[in-house]
């Protein structure tokens, strides 16, 4: 006899796919990675919260997507992942209007000065684990009891950097693979709260920061399988896909969205 509950549909599929009608946290959601998750979530029909340290940053991503007229909706919050206070309020804010979380997305970041480490400041360095690994641990922890409640889904925000060591990322890539491995501590502490707890390290992605640090003009194109160079969106398939029902047995992983295999070199000229 079939395992399964009977032949697939179409429709059927398409709903583990989706994440409508979910509630989603996206953290550090005002630009690059964190509004394509933002915009994305919000087209499959989810209500989304936005948040980063400038409220007028999130306001206006929310305005733009809310005038789209998408499915979902944005909620925009001002709130800085490294103060607890802050965390504490958004946390508790977002589950009285919602009810409670169903996603849980930490992407708020940093990469700091570049310098070699030797030259790394005490205060560059805390501020870079700060802000991509603690600020990781305050959120998760603030949300904990409406995620572990109802069940749902985290998607942590790591970097191929986290992998790889690389040359003027000290701080960032000790916190990138701290992130990581916090997710699969967390996939295994949270499996019987039906809460899967998965990573995305990114390698070259097309944000603003790194088009102008590649001086790359326009937005690759998402074909060609033989590039150095990812988009946004790339990414923010990836963290949906881990999101919804279709990643049900998949937990403590984290996928690389970075194209043919490499060690997180810059690309070539």
């Amino acid at each position: 006899m079939p395992i399964t509950d009977g032949i697939r549909t179409t429709e059927s599929v398409r709903e583990r796919s989706s994440v409508a009608d979910e509630t989603v946290v996206v953290t550090g959601a005002s630009s690059g990675i964190g509004r394509a998750i933002a915009e994305t979530f919000v087209a499959d029909g989810a209500d989304v919260v936005i948040c980063s340290r400038t409220r007028a940053d999130v306001e206006a991503v929310a305005e733009e997507l809310n005038a789209a007229d998408r499915p979902g909706s944005v909620f925009p919050v001002e709130c800085d992942v490294t103060d607890r206070g802050s965390v504490a309020a958004f946390a508790d804010a977002t589950v009285e209007e919602f009810g409670g979380v169903d996603v849980l997305v930490n992407n708020a970041g940093g990469a700091g000065s570049g310098d070699p480490l030797h030259e790394v400041g005490p205060d560059d360095w805390d501020g870079v684990v700060e802000v991509n690994l603690t600020g990781t641990y305050n959120v998760t922890r603030a949300f904990a009891d409406a995620l572990r409640e109802g069940g749902g889904a985290v998607v942590n925000t790591s970097s191929m950097a986290g992998r790889y060591g690389v040359a003027g990322m000290g701080p960032y890539s000790a916190a990138k693979a701290g992130v990581s491995a916090l997710t699969r501590t967390l996939a295994v502490e949270w499996a019987g709260d039906d809460v899967r707890v998965n990573a995305v390290e990114p390698g070259f992605i097309a944000t603003p920061a790194v088009r102008e640090w590649l001086g790359i003009e326009e937005m690759p194109e998402r074909d060609p399988v033989d590039r150095t160079v990812g988009t946004p969106d790339e990414v923010a398939d990836t963290v949906r896909f881990l999101a919804s029902d279709a990643a049900s047995f998949v937990t403590g992983q984290t996928l690389s969205p970075t194209g043919p295999p490499n060690t997180f070199e810059p690309p070539a000229d």
